[in-house]
C-alpha cells in the first residue's frame, strides 16, 4: 500500500516543474501534452531536490518531512504568483500541429498492438522486481539507497556516519549529486519510514519518462507508429531494460541527456522564430538540471552540449532564422539556468574537497597503452545480446543516411553520440579507467546514457530511408 505514496510524493514537484516550462515558453507554447507532463515530472523532481539541497546547506531547512515539503510549497507558490501575473499578459499561441498519422493497414496495426501489450507486460513485470524484489546491486545500497537513508535518519546532508567507535566516510559515492539518494529521502519522509519498494519505485518512473520522451521526440517529426517503434526500441533494449527496472541511475541520467538535446533539436527544426526561442529556453533549463544528476552530467555532457548549442546559435544567427537580439537572450537564459545550478555545486564539492570524478579523482590518472581494450569495446558495443542490433544499425544508417545524418537538424544527434564515444575511447586506452571497458561496467553505463539518443537517432534516418524506397517506388510504378 505504501506505494501508493509515490503519485502523493511527485504531486508538488510535477506542478513546480510544469510551472517552470508553461514560464519559459511565455506565450508561444511548444510541448505537446504527454511531453509537457513528462518533462514536468522528470525536471519538477530534479529542480525541487536542487532547492532542498541549496536551502539545507543554507541552514534554512532539515531533511524532515516539513522541511522538504515547505520547499515543494514555497517554490510552487513563488512560481503560481508569477504564473497568474505572466498570463494576463500572455495570450499563448496555438501549439504547433503534429505530422499527420496515415491508416495502418489491418495487420501493421495488429503487429503494434500486440507489441504494446507485450511491452506493458514487461513493465508490469519490472516494476513488481523493482519494488518487491530486496536490492543486492553494489551501487544501489553502496550508493543511491546508503545515502538516501542516511539523509533520512540524520536529517541532515551526510558525508560520514558512525560507524562503532569509528567515523567512516561514504566513499568517493559522497562526490555525486544528491537528487537520486534525497528524491529517496522524500518519499520514505512521506512514508514516516525507510521502504525499499517505495523509495526503489521512482526509478520506474524515470524509466517511463524516458519511454515517453522518445516518443514525443520523434512525435514531433514523424507519425504515431514511428514514434510508437521508437519507444518500443528502447524499452527491449535488454541492458537498458534491466538498468529501467533496478534502482541505478543512468537511466534518471539518460533522460535528462535525451531532455537536453531533444528540446535543442527542436529548436533548430522549428519553423517559427518564437517558438525556436521558446524550445532554446526550455533546453536552458535542461542543461542546468543535468548539472545535478550524475557527475556525468557535469564533465561529458554538458560541455558537448553547450559546444552543441554555440554551433546550432551560430547557424541560426547566420541563416537569418534568429535576430541578434534572439541570440543575446538565448545565451543569457543558457547562462543564468545553467550558472545558478554548476556554480553553487562546485562550490560545494571544493569546500568539501570532494571529487569531481565518477567517485573516483579525475587528476591521478597515469598516461600508458591499456591492453585487451579495443577487443572489449568492440564485443560490447557490436557483439553482445545487451543491445541487440542497435549499434551495428545505427552505424549503418549513418553511412547510407549520411546526409539526413550530418547535413539536417538531425546532426545535433549525430554529432552527440560521436563526440561522447569517440572522446572517451581516449580515457579507456591510455589510463587505469580501462578496467570500465574491459569488466564492462562504465563503458556499458555509458552506452545506457546514450541509448534514448540512439534510438531516436536511428527512427528517425530509417524514417527516412524507407521514405526514400516509397517513393522510388512510386517513380518506378509511374515509369
Amino acid at each position: 500500500m505504501k506505494l501508493l505514496l509515490l503519485p502523493v510524493g511527485l504531486l508538488l514537484p510535477t506542478v513546480c516543474g510544469w510551472l517552470a516550462l508553461t514560464l519559459l515558453e511565455r506565450d508561444h507554447p511548444v510541448l505537446q501534452s504527454l511531453e509537457r507532463w513528462t518533462l514536468s515530472t522528470v525536471f519538477g523532481l530534479t529542480l525541487t531536490m536542487y532547492l532542498s539541497f541549496i536551502t539545507h546547506i543554507l541552514g534554512i531547512i532539515r531533511f524532515t518531512f516539513t522541511g522538504l515539503l515547505a520547499v515543494q510549497i514555497v517554490t510552487v507558490l513563488v512560481l503560481g504568483l508569477v504564473w497568474m501575473r505572466m498570463r494576463t499578459l500572455w495570450t499563448p499561441s496555438p501549439l504547433p500541429t503534429l505530422p499527420a498519422s496515415p491508416r495502418l493497414p489491418r495487420a501493421v496495426k495488429m503487429v503494434l498492438i500486440l507489441l504494446m501489450v507485450w511491452t506493458v507486460l514487461k513493465l508490469l513485470g519490472g516494476f513488481a522486481v523493482l519494488t518487491g524484489t530486496p536490492p543486492y546491486e553494489d551501487d544501489v545500497f553502496n550508493n543511491w539507497n546508503m545515502r538516501g537513508k542516511l539523509f533520512f535518519l540524520t536529517q541532515k546532508l551526510s558525508l560520514e556516519y558512525e560507524a562503532g567507535n569509528e567515523a567512516l566516510s561514504t566513499g568517493g559515492v559522497h562526490s555525486y549529486p544528491v537528487t537520486v539518494p534525497l528524491t529517496k529521502t522524500w518519499l520514505a519522509s512521506l512514508a514516516g519510514e525507510w521502504d525499499e519498494g517505495l523509495v526503489n519505485s521512482v526509478h520506474f518512473v524515470w524509466f517511463l519518462a524516458s519511454l515517453s520522451l522518445v516518443y514525443c521526440t520523434l512525435r514531433r517529426r514523424l507519425s504515431r507508429a514511428w514514434a510508437l517503434i521508437g519507444a518500443y526500441g528502447l524499452c527491449s533494449l535488454p541492458l537498458y531494460f534491466l538498468h529501467g527496472t533496478v534502482a541505478y541511475a543512468d537511466v534518471f541520467l539518460s533522460v535528462h541527456i535525451l531532455a537536453a538535446i531533444s528540446l535543442l533539436y527542436g529548436a533548430v527544426q522549428s519553423t517559427d522564430r518564437l517558438r525556436r526561442l521558446s524550445f532554446l529556453r526550455l533546453s536552458a533549463l535542461a542543461m542546468g538540471l543535468l548539472v545535478f544528476t550524475k557527475n556525468e552530467g557535469l564533465l561529458m555532457y554538458l560541455p558537448v552540449l553547450v559546444l552543441l548549442v554555440l554551433v546550432s546559435l551560430w547557424f541560426l544567427r547566420k541563416s537569418g532564422k534568429l535576430e541578434a537580439r534572439d541570440i543575446r537572450s538565448a545565451l543569457l537564459h543558457y547562462i543564468v539556468l545553467i550558472g545558478i545550478v554548476l556554480i553553487p555545486w562546485i562550490l560545494f564539492k571544493w569546500f568539501h574537497h570532494l571529487n569531481f570524478g565518477n567517485a573516483k579523482p579525475v587528476s591521478n590518472l597515469t598516461i600508458a597503452w591499456q591492453q585487451g581494450v579495443a577487443n572489449a569495446i568492440t564485443i560490447n558495443t557490436f557483439f553482445e545480446g545487451n543491445w541487440i542490433f542497435l549499434f551495428p544499425f545505427l552505424l549503418c544508417m549513418l553511412c547510407v543516411r549520411w546526409k539526413d545524418a550530418f547535413r539536417s537538424e538531425a546532426v545535433i544527434m549525430s554529432a552527440l553520440l560521436l563526440i561522447i564515444l569517440l572522446g572517451q575511447l581516449p580515457l579507456y586506452f591510455f589510463t587505469g579507467l580501462s578496467t570500465e571497458a574491459v569488466n564492462q561496467t562504465g563503458y556499458a553505463r555509458g552506452l545506457v546514457q546514450l541509448a534514448p539518443v540512439a534510438i531516436t537517432l536511428l527512427v528517425l534516418l530509417t524514417n527516412s530511408w524507407f521514405s526514400q524506397i516509397q517513393l522510388q517506388g512510386k517513380d518506378l510504378q509511374k515509369n
